[in-house]
């Protein structure tokens, strides 16, 4: 069976690129043939090891280097190129070249646009990744989702930990499950590292709703019975983010046991990276966490380490899988409090990790999303 990936989103690494690696290595590993259709002169980042077809319409539309006014002229040409690429995926798909398409990222705009196109037609299930859905867009997303029912072979898989669509009556959606992020390139330890000193990993792009200096505050005032040190990693994109990040470093210099890397960590570097440490931290304060699933924690759940991280990060893991706490992150001293116990006692409860890593990776493995999506 030919399974189709429609990709049209170019990245130069992150989210995009890993879950297209994630959905092309297990479709091969249950015996399935991937095919990517691209628009023309698509720019690969990876070699995903997978044929190659490609659409007619024109080459991919960026916001890369746009103002304000030009990203609005662009983002309507995007929306044209869409329909273009979908009208000759339909023609792909009544050629024969696939029994079945994946939008791996698609929003209500996708829905919206497959709509004026003859793909909603399509000889062949066409299946729609939605990779959560905040309140702000679930209006708009329901009106599209609707509009879709009447086409039997378009299917919206949405990944989320939650069901806010209960009221909805929508008989096309499926809610499915995330995935984890594995490494690719190295091989991970199902067993916890417990390195001296223990040592917490702090990564990502950085963002000012990822509450650095609170976390940094709490982390200097913090009285621990074991050695531990911290490691703070910042890719910025901005230059105002860098300049910011670099005040940081240069506020904290004097902490002994906090490292910084300023760079971005793509590849071998990346995983690397999160193995080298015993434990991720990922404070990342922002409601919309409770929506779309974090890349960070099934980063952490899929290369095997606890996780220390916001109530609002996919709350509903937490609750299922003893792999690391809720962070208190309004008050300092209950903050430090936590910070304290589960550093101090990482030792004692370390068994009780690895036992719900191994469970929430059984939960939120790669065979369960490539048959959550193709099994309907």
């Amino acid at each position: 069976m030919r399974v189709a990936i429609l990709e049209s989103i170019i990245m130069p690494a992150g989210h995009e690129v890993e879950f297209d690696r994630i959905l092309v290595n297990e479709l091969k590993n249950q015996g399935y043939e991937p095919v990517f259709f691209v628009p023309e002169q698509f720019p690969f980042k990876v070699d995903y090891g997978a044929e190659i077809s490609y659409l007619n319409g024109g080459e991919v539309v960026t916001y890369a280097g746009a103002n304000r006014f030009q990203k609005l002229f662009l983002s309507l040409k995007r929306e044209y190129r869409r329909r273009k690429w979908f009208n000759s995926a339909y023609e792909k798909a009544m050629a024969g070249e696939c029994d079945a398409i994946i939008i791996p990222t698609s929003t209500f705009r996708y829905l919206r646009a497959v709509l004026q196109t003859k793909l909603k037609d399509s000889p062949v299930p066409v299946y729609f990744i939605i990779h959560g859905i905040n309140p702000r867009e679930k209006a708009r997303f329901v009106k599209q989702a609707r509009r879709c029912e009447a086409y039997k072979n378009l299917h919206i898989k949405i990944i989320t930990l939650r069901n806010d669509f209960i009221e909805d009556g929508l008989t096309n959606i499926d809610l499915i499950a995330p995935p984890v992020f594995k490494p690719v390139e190295s091989v991970v330890n199902t067993n916890l590292t417990e390195h001296t000193p223990l040592t917490l990993g702090f990564f990502g792009q950085y963002r000012r709703e990822k509450n650095v200096r609170f976390f940094l505050d709490a982390f200097k005032k913090a009285n621990f019975t074991v050695p531990v040190k911290l490691i703070m990693q910042g890719a910025t994109a901005m230059q105002e983010d860098s300049a910011e990040f670099e005040k940081i470093i240069s506020e904290y210099k004097d902490v002994s046991n906090i490292e910084f890397w300023h760079k971005n960590l793509i590849g071998v570097a990346w995983e690397e990276a999160l193995l080298g440490v015993d434990v991720i931290i990922a404070p990342y304060a922002a409601e919309r966490y409770r929506y779309h699933w974090s890349a960070m924690l099934f980063n952490a759940i899929g290369f095997y380490k606890p996780i220390l991280q916001s109530p609002e990060m996919n709350p509903e893991v937490l609750a299922s899988y003893k792999i690391g706490e809720a962070l208190n992150l309004v008050n300092e001293d209950v903050f430090i409090s936590q910070l304290e116990q589960f550093v101090n006692t990482f030792a004692k409860e370390k068994a009780s990790y690895e036992e719900g890593l191994l469970a929430a990776n059984r939960a939120y493995s790669h065979e369960k999303l490539i048959s959550n999506i193709l099994g309907k």
